[in-house]
């Protein structure tokens, strides 16, 4: 009751942490133990995944953001939404 939008709370965390541990280190580990040329096509189609990941994960920081906002200028302390 005292925290009703807790579900885009959780939300932007996420969002904000998938990208950078699901994706951007695991991928720039793997670059460099398997030593992977730069612009070779197994480097380009890694880069690719994680642009793309990455933009995923603003826009769900761009969703559970609006979400908030939209919540906190409905919110009233101590009532519940019935």
């Amino acid at each position: 009751m005292m925290f009703p939008f807790f579900n885009d709370i959780v939300g932007l965390t996420g969002a904000l942490s998938f990208w950078p541990l699901t994706v951007y280190f695991p991928i720039k580990m793997r670059i460099e133990r398997k030593k992977i040329p730069i612009f070779s096509f197994k480097w380009v189609w890694m880069q690719t995944l994680s642009m793309c990941c990455l933009l995923t994960s603003i826009a769900a920081t761009v969703g559970s953001v609006g979400g908030i906002v939209k919540s906190l200028q409905t919110f009233k302390i101590f009532k519940s939404i019935a």
